[in-house]
């Protein structure tokens, strides 16, 4: 397959999992109105595809328990905006409808050790669920994507079979889901290993229905962004400030920072809708919240040259 280079007429999509996927990796659960404040922040900084929480039972992901509160209380987001619900079964998909959802996102694993630890069942039977939850949820007017994790390294059973992630992208094709993401759950990817991924899933899928989800493990996330932006993926999952991480993979870093994403675009001439200084914004309140630093490098970089620019400011006034 031919290598599409990035153009300046080329948009890219950014799926923000901060609020989702990377507070589920916090140990602290937080309120309700900080997920609802950084939502907020996240879209006025133009971020118009947001995960909001998980149905997933709250037992195993107490951080996501009141994602039907959020829901409501959030209101229907204006017809230019996606923001998507996971749901592992389909009680969380009758739970889904019950807000007024009009995206869900359906899981796998590309690995059946990592699909049993997280998912409580075996590939071919998280297949059959989401099998299902696509064809109730479509026919009920509902966009479907799907995320599948672990497909390059595993943290059980290393690196996992390209045989193996090709059947599920075309699996989640035939079941009608609008984009598959493909997750580097352990950050091991590089761009050698995401180019024959690539070229390996555009066999049974067009690459636009393909998203990537890189993990900055070997600080080679942004490097498999360019890659991938090579093989025509025009979608990304991101986290603000670089939250997220595995609880399988503790060794794993958090996700692609979205500010490294938005400056990485504007740098590339590529155009994503998201004003990085705003974006900024939702980073420092998040990190503040939780107490942490932030890991993206952008983030790093920018904050420091404000500080320094206030103190020249302060020196001189």
């Amino acid at each position: 397959m031919q290598t599409q280079a990035p153009t300046t007429a080329d948009r890219v999509r950014i799926i923000e999992t901060g609020a989702h996927r990377g507070l589920a990796n916090q140990a602290r659960v937080l309120p309700t109105t900080v997920r609802i404040n950084l939502i907020a922040l996240l879209e006025s900084a133009g971020i118009r595809e947001v995960e909001i929480g998980s149905f997933a039972p709250s037992r195993q992901v107490p951080q996501m328990a009141d994602t039907a509160t959020l829901c409501t209380l959030l209101g229907t987001p204006p017809i230019d905006r996606i923001r998507s619900l996971w749901v592992p079964d389909m009680r969380g998909l009758e739970r889904a409808i019950a807000t007024g959802c009009r995206d869900v996102t359906v899981v796998s694993a590309a690995s059946d050790a990592y699909c049993r630890a997280n998912f409580s069942c075996n590939i071919a039977e998280s297949l059959r669920r989401a099998d299902e939850i696509a064809g109730h949820a479509l026919a009920a007017g509902i966009q479907v994507r799907a995320a599948l994790s672990t497909a390059i390294d595993c943290p059980f059973d290393g690196r996992v079979a390209l045989s193996d992630v090709t059947r599920i992208v075309a699996r989640f094709h035939e079941m009608g889901c609008r984009e598959i993401s493909l997750g580097d759950t352990t950050g091991s990817g590089t761009p050698v290993s995401v180019g024959t991924l690539l070229r390996a899933c555009a066999t049974e899928v067009p690459v636009h229905h393909l998203a990537a989800h890189f993990h900055d493990t070997f600080g080679l996330a942004i490097a498999n962004v360019v890659e991938a932006l090579e093989h025509g993926v025009r979608a990304f999952d991101s986290a603000i400030s670089g939250l997220g991480g595995d609880a399988h993979a503790p060794d794993a870093a958090g996700s692609l920072a979205t500010e490294d994403l938005v400056y990485l675009c504007s740098e590339l001439g590529i155009g994503c809708g998201v004003d990085l200084d705003a974006l900024l914004l939702a980073a420092e309140y998040i990190d503040c919240l939780l107490q942490r630093k932030t890991e993206s490098r952008v983030g790093r970089a920018l904050r420091a040259r404000h500080r320094q620019a206030k103190g020249r400011t302060g020196a001189t006034g």
